[in-house]
C-alpha cells in the first residue's frame, strides 16, 4: 500500500476544508499499511454488515500503483455525504502510455463527527426496489418489472442445489440485476472496467451473500453466480480453480445457458480439436468466445462424470484432490475407474455424442444439480 501513488485530476476543487478533509481520509485509506486502522476509516455500519466491508477492495486493489482522483463532489440527494470517483491504473515506464484497470467511485460519510467512507453499493441503490422470493432478494432499478415465474424458479433452483449437495437452508442471497453487467456494475460503484465484448454475464462475492447480474433477456435467471454462493462451502483454496468455475457451470450452466445448451458449442470445438485433452484445458485453457468457454464447460462435463460413477462422495474427492492438473485428473481417472488415457477418450466420447444438435434442442445432459 505503501507504494502507491495518489494523484489529482484537473477540475477537482480542494479548497474547501470538508473536500481537503474526504482526499486525506481517501489517501489514509489507500497507504495506511495496518488492516486493523484501515478498517476504523470505513463506515462501521458497513463493518458490521459486510465482510470485507470494502465491497470493491477485489476489484481495485490487484497491485496497480496509481490511483488519480478525478472527481470530488457534494452527493446529490445525500445530506452530509461526498462521492470520490478514482482512475487505477499502470503507467508506462518507458512510454508514459496509461493502462486503466478501473474507475471507481466511493463515498465518504459524517460517522461520529468525523468522516469516514462508504460503499456506492447502498447509496446508488437506494430507490432500487427488491423482491424476496425465498432465499433471494432481487433488487433491480425501478423502470423494470419482476419475472415472478422466473423468480420462483431461480429460489426453487437455490433451494434443490442446497438440498443436493446435503447443505443446510440457504441463507438470504442479495440478487442485484439490470439488462447490462456493466450498469449492474456501476450500482457497485465501478464506472469502468475490462469486461469483454460481452454485455451478459455476472459477478458473485461469497462472503458478503451478493450476486451481481447482467442479462437483457433473462435477469432473474443467471444461476452460474448463485452456484458460487451455495457450493461456496464444497470448496476450498485447495480446489482447482478451474475445476470450480466447471461445478458452477454444471450445476448453475453459464453465459446465460443452462449446462445442456452449453454442449453443442463445446462438442463442436471439441470435434475440430483432435488433440485437446483435459490436461491441455486446465493448464491452458482457450479464451472464451461468446458463449463458448471451453474451460469452463470442458470442467462441468469432468463433474457430470464423476457425479454419475461415484455420487457426492467421488465428487468431493476431485474437489479437493488439490490445484494442479495432474492432482485432478490422477484423482478423476481413480473415481471412475479408468487409466489417465481412457479419461480423455470418455471425456471427449461423452461431449462428441452433443456434435449435430443445436443449443435449443438438446435434451438435458445431466440435471441442474445432482
Amino acid at each position: 500500500m505503501r507504494s502507491l501513488r495518489l494523484g489529482i485530476g484537473f477540475g477537482v476543487d480542494t479548497t474547501s476544508s470538508v473536500a481537503r478533509k474526504v482526499l486525506d481520509l481517501y489517501r489514509r485509506y489507500l497507504t495506511e499499511p495496518s488492516d486493523s486502522v484501515r478498517a476504523t476509516l470505513w463506515s462501521e455500519r458497513e463493518r458490521a454488515r459486510w465482510r470485507p466491508y470494502d465491497l470493491l477492495a477485489s476489484y481495485v486493489y490487484q497491485g496497480f500503483s496509481d490511483f488519480t482522483v478525478v472527481q470530488l463532489r457534494a452527493a446529490v440527494g445525500l445530506p452530509e455525504t461526498y462521492c470520490l470517483t478514482a482512475l487505477v491504473s499502470a503507467i508506462d515506464d518507458s512510454t508514459r502510455a496509461v493502462r486503466p484497470l478501473a474507475l471507481y467511485s466511493v463515498y465518504a460519510i459524517r460517522q461520529d463527527g468525523a468522516w469516514v467512507l462508504a460503499n456506492a453499493l447502498p447509496r446508488m441503490t437506494r430507490k432500487w426496489p427488491s423482491d424476496t422470493v425465498g432465499a433471494v432478494i432481487f433488487i433491480h432499478p425501478p423502470t423494470y418489472e419482476l419475472d415472478h415465474a422466473a423468480a420462483r424458479a431461480t429460489a426453487a433452483f437455490v433451494d434443490s442445489l442446497a438440498a443436493a449437495f446435503r447443505l443446510p437452508k440457504p441463507q438470504p442471497i442479495s440478487y442485484y440485476f439490470t439488462a447490462d453487467l456493466s450498469e449492474t456494475l456501476r450500482a457497485l460503484g465501478l464506472e469502468f472496467f475490462p469486461l469483454g465484448a460481452d454485455t451478459v454475464g455476472g459477478r458473485s462475492n461469497v462472503l458478503t451473500r451478493q450476486v451481481f447480474v447482467g442479462s437483457s433477456s433473462n435477469g432473474e435467471g443467471y444461476r452460474h453466480e448463485l452456484a458460487h454462493i451455495i457450493l461456496g462451502p464444497v470448496v476450498s483454496s485447495l480446489t482447482a480453480p478451474l475445476l470450480i468455475e466447471g461445478l458452477m457451470t454444471w450445476t448453475g450452466g453459464s453465459a446465460g445457458l443452462d449446462y445442456s445448451r452449453l454442449l453443442p458449442g463445446l462438442a463442436r470445438y471439441v470435434a475440430g480439436h483432435p488433440g485437446l485433452t483435459l490436461q491441455s484445458v486446465m493448464e491452458h485453457p482457450p479464451p472464451r468466445d461468446g458463449s463458448l468457454d471451453v474451460g469452463y464447460d470442458g470442467l462441468a462435463v469432468l463433474c457430470q462424470l464423476v457425479y454419475l460413477r461415484g455420487g457426492l462422495p467421488a465428487l468431493r474427492a476431485i474437489l479437493g484432490a488439490g490445484r494442479s492438473a495432474d492432482d485432478v485428473l490422477a484423482t478423476s481417472a481413480r473415481e471412475l475407474g479408468v487409466s489417465r488415457t481412457s479419461l480423455d477418450s470418455l471425456w471427449r466420447a461423452t461431449i462428441l455424442r452433443h456434435q449435430g444438435r443445436g443449443s435449443n434442442d438438446s435434451p438435458p445432459a445431466g440435471p441442474a444439480a445432482p
